[in-house]
C-alpha cells in the first residue's frame, strides 16, 4: 500500500483524536502499517514548543508569534515523522497539520492570509495530505464536552486540568474558528467538513463512508462496516 497522509481537523470539543484512535485500530488489525501523530509534536523540539504554545498561557504570543512557533514544531514534526514514514508506505494519521495554522492564526487571530501561505509553505516543504477530514460540531457542543462554560470558557476546568491557551479563548475566537473552516473548505475539495455530532460511532460511520468515496482502493484491506 502506497503512503497516505489523513489530517484531522476541528475546533474544540470535535471529538477528532477519539475518532484518530478508532481508525487507527481499525489499520492496526487490519495488518496496514500507520503512524500516528500530533501538532504541535511529534518530536522532541516540536513537543517543547508545544509546551511553551499550549500550557504557558501566561505568556503573551500575538498571532505571528504562534505562526512562526507552529511553523518552527511543524518543521521538525514533517521532517523527522511523517516524510519518513510516507517514505516507508504507511498511513500517516495527524492530530492537525497547517489547517488549524490558516484557521487558528488566519481567521481566528486575523494574521494576512499570504503571511500564513508563506510561512507554512516554507516549514511543510510544499507537503499536504490527501484529506482533511474537519469534525465540526456548534460551539456550544465542544464547549459542552470539555465542560467549559458556554459563555466564559476559561472559567471551569477541561476535565480537571487547566486550560490551555486556546481553550481560554472566548467564545467569539471559537466562533470565528468554524467559520474559518467552512470558508477554506469551499475553496479546497480536500477539506472535507463532517458532522461530529452524535455518538462516536455514529462519528465514525460518517469517516468511513468519505474515505471510501474520497479515496477508493486505498483502504481494500480494512474492515468498514456495511
Amino acid at each position: 500500500m502506497k503512503g497516505c497522509f489523513l489530517v484531522f481537523e476541528g475546533p474544540e470539543g470535535s471529538g477528532k483524536s477519539l475518532q484518530i484512535e478508532r481508525l487507527a485500530e481499525r489499520l492496526f488489525a487490519a495488518g496496514v502499517p500507520r503512524t500516528v501523530t500530533r501538532e504541535p509534536g511529534g518530536t522532541a523540539a516540536a513537543e517543547a514548543i508545544r509546551g511553551v504554545l499550549l500550557d504557558r498561557p501566561e505568556l503573551r504570543l500575538d498571532g505571528i508569534a504562534e505562526l512562526l512557533l507552529f511553523s518552527a514544531a511543524r518543521r521538525a514534526h514533517v521532517e523527522e515523522v511523517i516524510r519518513p514514514a510516507l517514505t516507508r508506505g504507511e498511513v500517516v494519521l495527524c492530530d492537525r497539520f497547517e489547517l488549524s495554522t490558516r484557521v487558528y492564526q488566519g481567521s481566528a487571530r486575523g494574521v494576512h492570509a499570504e503571511t500564513v501561505e508563506q510561512v507554512t509553505r516554507a516549514a511543510t516543504g510544499g507537503l499536504l495530505p490527501e484529506l482533511y477530514l474537519v469534525l465540526d460540531v456548534p460551539v456550544n457542543v465542544g464547549l459542552d464536552r470539555q465542560g467549559q462554560d458556554r459563555e466564559d470558557p476559561g472559567q471551569l476546568a477541561f476535565f480537571g486540568s487547566a486550560p490551555d491557551r486556546i481553550e481560554l479563548e472566548k467564545r467569539s475566537f471559537r466562533e470565528r474558528v468554524r467559520e474559518g473552516y467552512r470558508e477554506l473548505a469551499a475553496a479546497d475539495e480536500r477539506i472535507v467538513i463532517l458532522d461530529g455530532s452524535g455518538t462516536p460511532d455514529e462519528v465514525e460511520a460518517r469517516i468511513l463512508a468519505i474515505l471510501q468515496e474520497r479515496l477508493p482502493g486505498r483502504f481494500q484491506a480494512v474492515n468498514f462496516p456495511r
